[in-house]
């Protein structure tokens, strides 16, 4: 239950929910099996349905968000199709871990301070290309893809509750093809993972927004350079 809460709680907050668990599991001793696995994320899923409903109607009314989400999306498909014997590999090998959470560190720093003025109803499909790139590289372990999407949504000068609901939003496909891709399989059986997952991934949907919109992004970048040194010195 500890690595449920765990992954739930990172799932949205911009400090790389795999890098965390491929960190603890490590450190404990534990394996997730895939039953698990597919209940966290179903129980992310279900939280960030809930928070984002308006996010998700605004889309479903405007057809370029939906492309654009679509674009934003493509990237880290492609890299999850052909380079997952690449990336299953990265997984498998805990010495990068400090490496990833730094490039986390760095660019949540870099964005940071940034207020930018732009909407999400005027978004250019290079932006959404380049938001998808930054996605992508997330699927490394320690390489938060929250943390990425904001950032890159920042760092393109859109305002800050637009990058928080582009960053909401593009966790949707992610979460439900990772779910429908694992639950192949499994069974579907109901695992108190999944509501420790949902409750988690609630409070940290909610935090991650607060923290934003006031200005603190640097407290996650902070986190991020202490848990790469941590994953140095266990590694």
């Amino acid at each position: 239950m500890f690595l449920a809460a765990v992954q739930g709680a990172t799932e949205f907050l911009p400090v790389s929910s795999s890098g965390h668990l491929l960190l603890f599991s490590k450190l404990l001793q534990v394996d997730i099996d895939l039953q698990t696995v597919v209940m966290l994320h179903a129980g992310s899923l279900l939280a960030i349905l809930l928070l984002v409903y308006r996010g998700i109607f605004r889309a479903l009314k405007n057809w370029k968000i939906l492309i654009n989400l679509v674009i934003s999306t493509l990237p880290a498909m492609f890299v999850g199709l052909f380079f997952e014997e690449q990336v299953e590999a990265v997984f498998s090998n805990v010495g990068f871990l400090p490496f990833f959470f730094v490039i986390t560190a760095v660019f949540l720093l870099l964005s940071s301070l940034k207020d930018g003025e732009k909407s999400l109803d005027h978004m250019s499909a290079r932006d959404a290309l380049l938001i998808g790139l930054f996605q992508a590289i997330a699927i490394l372990p320690g390489v938060s893809r929250s943390g990425m999407v904001l950032s890159a949504a920042l760092l393109l000068d859109y305002r800050r509750e637009e990058s928080v609901t582009y960053t909401f939003l593009m966790a949707i496909p992610v979460l439900l093809g990772a779910s429908l891709l694992k639950l192949r399989e499994t069974s579907l059986t109901m695992n108190p993972a999944f509501l420790v997952s949902f409750l988690s991934s609630l409070v940290a949907l909610v935090i991650l927004k607060k923290v934003v919109l006031v200005r603190k992004l640097r407290w996650f970048a902070d986190y991020c350079l202490v848990i790469a040194f941590l994953s140095f010195l266990l590694g």
